[in-house]
């Protein structure tokens, strides 16, 4: 089953793909892309398509099921094949504390838009952010994805200095003023248990970044091949709760002032 839903992946879809590994004509994956995209070696990977049993976790199938774009059915059956088990849910935005009007505003917004809370968790996104990051349809936290997901450092271009060091020094400064945040200090735990990079990057680094807002990044996007894209960020905060993030994503050659009047 792996081998079959491997094969039919259509490279495009993977956002920087094209720019690492060259354009192809057939659809498919080899193992060690697979492997490369998940973040282990080729021979991990190659036991559990192979069948072998091993102690595969569920962060590893779940980034296999998120990379091979499998459904619900078929993640079932791999955890099923895999480890003897089934899956836990996948997790879902918690949208109770949205506002109905600022839900309905960022799902029409014409451009890529969502909304994360202090610890970076989803809580509502549209579905241009999706186009763009396929894997918030997943519910997982930005900060996790962004510094320890190897598949965001084949999307996101200069990935080290432009993305992980301001947004972790944004992390570092945030775990620094809420201590006492329960999810905030699992997901600072998590990133640097996860990924050897990402702890040095928060541990060593001295960037100071406070906020996305107007910062200038480039990256890839779904079925684009290797051309390359540069963004502006636009953040902002309710009023009624500013520890929510509002992230806007807009092209930068869009204008970014309204024309003088005749």
């Amino acid at each position: 089953m792996l081998r079959s839903w491997r094969q039919r992946l259509n490279p495009e879809e993977v956002p920087g793909f094209t720019a690492r590994y060259g354009r192809r004509r057939k659809h498919g994956l080899t193992q060690t892309e697979v492997a490369d995209l998940v973040g282990v070696s080729a021979r991990w990977y190659n036991k559990l398509e192979t069948g072998t049993p091993g102690a595969y976790s569920d962060d590893f199938l779940d980034r296999i099921s998120r990379v091979l774009l499998l459904d619900d059915a078929e993640r079932h059956a791999l955890y099923v094949y895999a480890v003897h088990r089934e899956p836990a849910p996948w997790p879902r935005p918690d949208t109770s504390s949205i506002d109905s009007y600022l839900a309905d505003y960022v799902r029409q917004h014409e451009m890529p838009a969502y909304i994360s809370d202090l610890a970076w968790d989803l809580r509502i996104y549209n579905n241009e952010a999706v186009r763009q990051f396929p894997w918030m349809a997943y519910g997982i936290n930005i900060m996790q994805w962004v510094l320890t997901y190897p598949e965001a450092r084949m999307q996101l271009i200069d990935w080290e200095t432009a993305w992980a060091k301001p947004m972790a020094a944004q992390l570092r400064l945030a775990a620094s003023q809420n201590k006492d945040h329960a999810r905030l200090t699992e997901v600072v735990r998590e990133i640097r248990e996860k990924d050897e990079d990402a702890r040095r990057i928060f541990d060593t680094d001295v960037t100071s970044y406070t906020h996305p807002d107007g910062s200038h990044r480039r990256m890839y996007l779904p079925h684009h091949h290797d051309r390359e894209f540069a963004v502006i960020w636009l953040g902002f905060a309710p009023l009624r709760d500013p520890s929510m993030r509002f992230i806007v994503s807009v092209p930068a050659d869009k204008p970014t002032t309204l024309p003088a009047e005749a």
